[in-house]
């Protein structure tokens, strides 16, 4: 309408019309080609975001839900009648496929393994792989059949078959059971599993239901854990002694600190008990700060009455060396409290490092300040042959189990004398413990062995009765 007007502003008008137009038009296909580029880039996001959760469900090597995966399968577990039963299924033997036939062979195995349990698994049932070799099957006990034990005996038996490909290794698997009436996870595997240790002690190819027994070790156990730090800090858990004496003089020549510790509910908690609640409840390290500051003690009290010949010892397993930092912890606090580390003595226990490099660092260290490395439980776990050849080691305990009836059994008379005489012929000091009779000490003292310790000597003791041990013998010289 503006050209009919045929002037030059008219003209310039209608251009610029035009142009304005022509931008709009521009604009709109570009809006709308953008509109459906984030469209297309949102699904995409979508749908990977969606991918990516399927795969952090997934455990990739079976095709099984994982630990993830399988807490959300039992969120859906709500609307489905119980009681639920869950099966921690651990394979027995695995390790030594990857040892003998490496990782990759091992992996394969694992998917293997994985549809065994599918084809006997019930109808409706989830299963995961929620570890290296473990896995959970958790279903409706309403909806199955055969029974939760004749099912775990099913799984037995068909795991325990043959594989093709790893015939020199038998693979077998311990079963855990627990029956809940409602389904949560943490609750369930807890059962499971202390099950599955029931089950796993009992020989491997079995399985355990979690029962009322069961329950009561449970609540146990939950009770010296709650228990445990209150214990720590009133030293009402600690340390007593236990001396080591010359067996020819029944002179008192060092003592072995001993964990005890009597509940005021459960009585007598044992040092094994104790170190796995103390590993459970991460206060590992403040068990072991509190158990060598009692040490210190000890030493400092045998420096004052002027009975720097004993020694005091510790254990300590190649773990806590392996994870913690007790190299320091040992040096810098007899150094802080001005004490001889020629007083000291590092036990270690028969537990396996998993970087003996690392053990064997901090052991040097601690070696090279002069303090004692033993090698407890001899005979037996960590402590082997090969361990000797180590120039840090300066004694080896023989593990009580070659002693006691010694003096009854030729074998372990054979066994004993070989060890001593490896000592002595190496300038390594050996000691027997758990020394009970005095048939067992005369046989002891007869094949060369110098020193022991044992209740017929002495049982483990308070530090202040220790104490007195060690300076009645100094009196008595």
């Amino acid at each position: 309408m503006l050209l009919t007007k045929g002037t030059l502003e008219n003209y310039i008008l209608a251009f610029a019309v035009l142009l304005f137009e022509g931008g709009l038009a521009r604009a709109s296909f570009v809006g709308q080609a953008r509109f459906r580029d984030a469209s297309r880039l949102r699904h995409q996001a979508e749908r990977l975001a969606a991918e990516m959760e399927r795969n952090s469900r997934e455990d990739h090597l079976t095709a099984l839900l994982n630990r993830r995966g399988l807490e959300h399968a039992i969120d859906q577990f709500e609307n489905t009648d119980g009681p639920f039963v869950a099966m921690l299924i651990d394979l027995d033997g695995f390790k030594s496929v990857n040892d003998t036939y490496g990782h990759r062979t091992g992996d394969e195995l694992l998917a293997r393994i994985a549809r065994r349990i599918e084809e006997e698994a019930p109808e409706g049932s989830t299963l995961a792989r929620i570890g290296g070799d473990e896995f959970v099957l958790v279903f409706s006990s309403l909806r199955t059949s055969p029974s939760p034990s004749n099912l775990a005996s099913n799984l037995i038996s068909k795991l325990a078959r043959p594989y093709p490909g790893v015939a020199s290794v038998r693979i077998g698997a311990s079963i855990g059971i627990y029956s809940a009436k409602n389904p949560g996870l943490t609750e369930m595997l807890l059962r499971a599993d202390i099950a599955l240790y029931t089950a796993k002690r009992r020989g491997r190819n079995e399985f355990c239901l979690f029962d009322a027994e069961l329950d009561r070790e449970l609540q146990r156990r939950h009770s010296i854990e709650r228990d445990l730090h209150s214990a720590i800090k009133t030293r009402s858990l600690g340390p007593w002694f236990q001396p080591i004496v010359r067996l020819d003089t029944e002179a008192v020549i060092g003592f072995e600190g001993l964990l005890r510790w009597s509940h005021p509910i459960h009585g007598s908690i044992s040092p094994p008990e104790i170190m796995t609640a103390a590993r459970e409840t991460g206060m590992l390290q403040l068990l072991t700060q509190a158990v060598f500051s009692e040490c210190c003690a000890f030493i400092d009290a045998l420096v004052k009455a002027d009975c720097r010949d004993v020694r005091v010892a510790m254990n300590v397993s190649p773990r806590e060396l392996e994870a913690g930092d007790i190299d320091e912890m040992v040096l810098n606090g007899l150094a802080a409290k001005d004490l001889p580390a020629t007083m000291f003595e590092i036990e270690i226990t028969e537990e396996s490092p998993v970087d003996p490099d690392r053990v064997d660092e901090k052991l040097g260290r601690l070696s090279h300040a002069g303090i004692s490395i033993a090698l407890d439980d001899f005979g037996t776990g960590f402590s082997t042959l090969a361990s000797l050849k180590d120039s840090r080691i300066r004694k080896v305990k023989i593990d009580q189990g070659f002693i006691r009836a010694l003096a009854k059994s030729r074998e372990d008379r054979l066994l004993v004398k070989t060890v001593i005489d490896l000592g002595r012929t190496l300038g390594i000091e050996v000691m027997a413990e758990g020394v009970e009779t005095e048939a067992d000490r005369q046989t002891l003292h007869k094949l060369g062995c110098k020193t022991a310790q044992g209740f017929m000597f002495s049982k483990a003791v308070p530090l202040s009765q220790a104490l007195g041990l060690a300076v009645k013998e100094r009196q008595e010289l």
